[in-house]
């Protein structure tokens, strides 16, 4: 018999193998993003990329074989949407750090999106990750530029111990401002982007919360202009259907959320001008969903009671816009947006996602809509030839039940093996 821990199994340990390896992994279910489905292939790496992908046994081929005994292969996950950095950046980097990273490739991420993090921080994390000094995903990091001054503080933003502003949302009326803020100067906006180029940062954050009259719209034409200019591509909070309009009326990149805010099976002409704008929309709806800890006690994601009852309606208006627009065409892509450990906010956002979208269709999320989304499709998201070996084996079949995906038993990451604990996943769910 088995149980689930986590919507799907055992929460595991993490090993790191030295260097590249040159692997085949043989008698697995391949689920190659494209949309095929192998039964008992085999998929080839070396030198850290994939060589081969498909049906057999890959005969001949040279390298360390690993037998999937049936299990799924995949893409490795990508979450697009993240906050990793908590408190003092010091602090975290010495003494979380560490199991932080190794979290994420527990759990099958191998590419991870900083949305917003201290930027000094944010950097060396990534430079240790780069050099080997730590283990654990991909990372890459967004410099967040103001579009404007400063705003008041909403009447309704919360106090006391627990004050993220998503518990009401300053987006949604009543507490939605009707003062346009101060503007900034056109000048300091690109020099901002260009600052954020030179220090190394891949892409461009920013928050859309359009004002009457205000300079938002245009500011954030002028970043995305600049940005484009250096290279760069541009992630915008909006959470409002109107502010993910100024949004895509900016030329932005990628809209960092589901617009939760506005019915769009009410609203033709915004449901019309968000597709035709070909901007991608990654999902973060676990946001606003109870997160459920080991006491059956409904969390927000600052850890605290989950607020009744204005995200909760987020909670169903997400997916309702998140299907409309998928049905329309939309690239909709895979990102959480939380504090929990990835594990546990994957099988979060696969509730929220399962309310609306079939197992076929969350895969497709996951893998190559989420690489697209981080401009990174020639080399993650599917399992193809030619990109790189970030690879998860999966104790089940995830087209069956999608919480599958949360049984994550062995990870590669550019061709090394990250994660290896099938044995151990096996004694566990006995």
């Amino acid at each position: 018999m088995k149980f689930r821990i986590v919507a799907g199994c055992a929460a595991l340990g993490f090993a790191l193998a030295a260097s590249a390896q040159n692997l085949v992994i043989t008698n697995a279910r391949i689920i190659d993003g494209t949309g095929n489905v192998i039964e008992r292939g085999s998929v080839t790496v070396k030198d850290g990329k994939l060589i081969s992908v498909g049906a057999g046994g890959a005969a001949g081929s040279a390298g360390t074989r690993i037998d999937a005994h049936g299990m799924t292969v995949m893409a490795g996950f990508i979450d697009a949407h993240r906050h990793l950095i908590r408190g003092d950046a010091d602090a975290w980097l010495k003494d979380h750090a560490g199991d932080n990273m190794k979290s994420f490739v527990n759990a099958g991420f191998t590419t991870v999106f900083s949305m917003g993090d201290d930027p000094k921080g944010i950097l060396e994390l990534r430079r240790r990750l780069k050099t080997g000094e730590l283990a654990g995903p991909t990372l890459y990091a967004t410099r967040v530029i103001p579009l404007s001054g400063p705003m008041p503080r909403p009447a309704a933003a919360p106090r006391g111990p627990f004050t993220d502003l998503a518990r009401t949302d300053p987006a949604r009326p009543p507490d939605r401002p009707e003062t346009a803020p101060p503007a900034i100067p056109d000048e300091e906006s690109r020099a901002a982007v260009r600052a954020a180029k030179q220090e190394g940062f891949d892409a461009i954050k920013t928050f859309m919360l359009a004002t009457p009259g205000g300079p938002e719209g245009h500011t954030l034409s002028v970043i995305v202009d600049e940005a484009h200019r250096q290279g760069l591509r541009v992630f915008t909070h909006a959470t409002a259907v109107q502010d993910a309009l100024a949004a895509v009326n900016a030329h932005v990149d990628v809209l960092a959320h589901t617009a939760h805010i506005g019915r769009l099976e009410e609203d033709e002409s915004a449901r019309r001008t968000l597709l035709d704008s070909h901007v991608p929309m990654v999902s973060t709806l676990a946001v606003f969903i109870p997160h459920f800890d080991d006491q059956n006690r409904p969390l927000f994601r600052d850890g605290g009671p989950f607020p009744m009852p204005r995200p909760l309606s987020s909670g169903g208006q997400g997916p309702v816009n998140a299907r409309i627009l998928w049905e329309g065409g939309m690239a909709y892509a895979y990102g959480t947006d939380t504090q929990w450990d990835p594990r546990a906010s994957l099988a979060d956002e696969l509730r929220a996602l399962n309310l609306v979208f079939s197992p076929r269709d969350i895969i497709k999320i996951l893998g190559p809509n989420t690489a697209a989304a981080i401009n990174k499709s020639g080399e993650l998201g599917t399992l193809e030839p030619g990109k790189n070996a970030d690879i998860v084996l999966i104790d089940g079949d995830p087209l069956q039940d999608v919480f599958n995906l949360t049984c994550v038993v062995l990870v590669v990451k550019d061709g090394k093996v990250m994660v290896d604990h099938r044995g151990k996943h096996r004694a566990a769910t006995d």
